[in-house]
């Protein structure tokens, strides 16, 4: 089970890179208090193995279920693909 969760992202003006993300503590049976932080302080937690991370979404009954375990590309760069891309790829997480 991953120690937080990533429910929505925010882009930058120009839509091409993640700035923040909204995380919560991954708790039994629910989610913690809901935090706007910057994407740098997320990779920098999953890079020094401080903290996991993995995407929720919400599916066609409301209900929030687990989506892909989250990791940091060239120390920057959020993704769930592991595919080595340089670039931030949250799947289809929705904007705030």
């Amino acid at each position: 089970m991953p120690d937080f969760c990533i429910t929505r992202v925010k882009y930058d003006a120009h839509r091409q890179h993640i700035v923040q993300v909204e995380v919560s503590e991954d708790l039994p049976a629910k989610f913690g208090t809901i935090h706007h932080v910057p994407r740098g302080f997320v990779a920098d937690l999953i890079r020094m193995k401080k903290a996991s991370f993995a995407t929720w979404m919400k599916n066609a009954e409301g209900k929030y279920v687990k989506g892909a375990d989250v990791h940091v590309i060239d120390e920057t760069y959020l993704s769930t693909d592991r595919n080595s891309t340089k670039r931030d790829n949250l799947g289809s997480l929705p904007e705030y």
